[in-house]
């Protein structure tokens, strides 16, 4: 993207919905508010997209031997929660 002239802007407000843990690691399903959020060309400002009002995530995290936890696959479900 730095060679593209792409850059990222603006953050995106996590609303967790649930989290299931289970034995392997942790499901977390997340209606995501990334309306003030995108991509945008670094050199001109001129913004190429932006997110959604809520979108919905499914990540799958899983514990690292020094206890913290990772995300090991993020799924964007789609659009609406």
């Amino acid at each position: 993207m730095k060679r593209q002239n792409i850059a990222t802007y603006g953050h995106v407000i996590v609303h967790v919905k649930s989290v299931q843990l289970t034995e392997s690691g942790a499901t977390v399903i997340d209606c995501q508010d990334s309306r003030g959020a995108g991509t945008m060309n670094s050199v001109t400002g001129k913004k190429i997209n932006r997110g959604v009002q809520q979108g919905s995530t499914k990540a799958l995290l899983v514990k690292g031997s020094d206890g913290q936890w990772r995300v090991s696959k993020s799924i964007t479900v789609g659009e609406g929660c």
